[in-house]
């Protein structure tokens, strides 16, 4: 008797990068929805979206509303670099590498403030906040005239606004923003253009020990979960029925960005009313009538944003809350979750106050959504690093909606399901994935 064995693969660690990549080639298969589980947790895989990511996409790091006077800065990371976002006291935003040009010294350690000038706590070299260095203690003792402070500067990071969205690129050679954002803008508009927009307080920050992709995959697909995972919310009469989830459009947009869109609205206009000649004005007229029947929009930008339009009753009255996440990566296994909450700047001081409280009751860090997706992405997480003999064959079922074609005739532009229990998104989200860490 003969015994065929069959060929052997490496293990995960000892692959090269290029078995590497082509192990990513032949076991993930979005159109199939075969999605394996060593990519949720494996160090590899986890330099790979780094680099060809995390280093090239464009990232969101602010809202113009957080630095609106001159002299006002943030800081925030970005591809795991710190940067600062100025208001320059020439009035233009810049990002600048939070790096001092001298010894590299990280230049500024708040997290936001107003400021004409950063000073470097190592030697005191003193930078402008439109980044030129201006003063080097004893200069004429210690250089003579050999410093051209000219030649200094911070380094100035490529960044580009849509709607008050502040993005930024560690890629010069990267596409522009508005390619990158392409058609999921008419979307973005509904949350952020739809008035004049402004973030309340800091944003809140938390760390959660999964990965940043199950935040994404999430975020552009899965409805289907609110059934179980949030169904104690139906419970206790804040939904009507446990599969409110299900109705309205699931969207894709291309370059790994989507949504799902939650329509009609039974309990009616969630805005408030005050605005509704402002959001007439600024709004499409597709994308009012959008607004007017609109239950939730959940939407993903590729590769780390949720932004999340929803409503809830308080003191008897439908209010809604817009909110925007970043699911920053901090390791294979973990991410650091940002979240701000934002609310039309003209809206009646009450009405702000009911729906930062809404977001809080409901997508805040403890809230009742949050609290439940965070168990999901810890356990998940953590069973994805099983052992190899394991990973090899624990393969997650992404075939969900297989059996639907698209819709035609949707007034938004991109691929559009009726229904939102599709899996659809994910496979796209994870084609999108795929593409850009096995490029070469």
């Amino acid at each position: 008797m003969t015994t065929t064995r069959t060929k052997q693969v490496p293990r995960l660690d000892e692959m090269t990068r290029s078995e590497l990549i082509q192990y990513l080639k032949d076991t993930v298969k979005p159109e199939e929805g075969l999605i394996p589980s060593y990519i949720f947790s494996h160090p590899k895989v986890y330099e790979l979206e780094m680099e060809k990511i995390f280093l090239k996409d464009w990232l969101f790091i602010a809202h113009k509303s957080e630095i609106p006077n001159k002299g006002d800065f943030v800081t925030r990371e970005l591809g795991g670099q710190s940067v600062i976002v100025t208001h320059g006291a020439d009035g233009e935003i810049r990002v600048l590498l939070n790096v001092c040009t001298h010894r590299g010294m990280k230049l500024c350690r708040m997290d936001n403030g107003n400021q004409k000038n950063f000073t470097c706590p190592y030697h005191g070299f003193n930078f402008k906040n439109t980044g030129e260095l201006i003063g080097i203690p004893f200069q004429k003792v210690v250089y003579g005239d050999t410093m051209d402070k000219s030649t200094m500067g911070l380094k100035e990071i490529r960044h580009d606004v849509y709607a008050d969205l502040i993005f930024a690129t560690l890629d010069d050679d990267a596409v522009s923003l508005d390619e990158f954002l392409g058609d999921i803008k008419w979307y973005l508009d509904l949350a952020f253009n739809r008035a004049e927009m402004e973030v309340v307080g800091l944003p809140q920050k938390w760390n959660v020990d999964g990965t940043w992709k199950l935040g994404s995959d999430n975020t552009i697909s899965d409805s289907y979960h609110t059934l179980v995972s949030h169904g104690s919310i139906a419970k206790l009469g804040l939904v009507p029925t446990g599969d409110y989830s299900k109705y309205g459009y699931q969207i894709y947009t291309g370059n790994g960005h989507g949504l799902n869109l939650g329509m009609p609205n039974p309990d009616g206009f969630a805005f408030p009313e005050n605005l509704i000649n402002e959001y007439k004005e600024r709004l499409h007229e597709d994308q009012y009538d959008i607004l007017k029947q609109m239950k939730n929009m959940i939407v993903c930008v590729s590769p780390n944003i949720m932004i999340l339009i929803s409503s809830m009753e308080l003191k008897g009255q439908q209010v809604s809350h817009t909110s925007l996440r970043i699911w920053k990566p901090t390791g294979p296994d973990s991410m650091e979750i940002s979240a701000w909450v934002l609310v039309e700047k003209d809206a009646p001081e009450e009405w702000k106050r009911l729906s930062e409280q809404a977001n809080t009751l409901t997508f805040g860090s403890s809230g009742i959504f949050e609290q439940d997706d965070t168990e999901n992405f810890t356990d998940i997480t953590q069973n994805s690093k099983s052992p190899y003999h394991l990973q090899e064959n624990i393969v997650y079922n992404y075939t969900m909606g297989m059996h639907q074609e698209p819709v035609e005739n949707f007034v938004g532009p991109g691929i559009v399901y009726k229904d939102k229990f599709n899996e659809a998104n994910s496979r796209a989200f994870f084609r999108n994935w795929l593409d850009q860490i096995t490029a070469e």
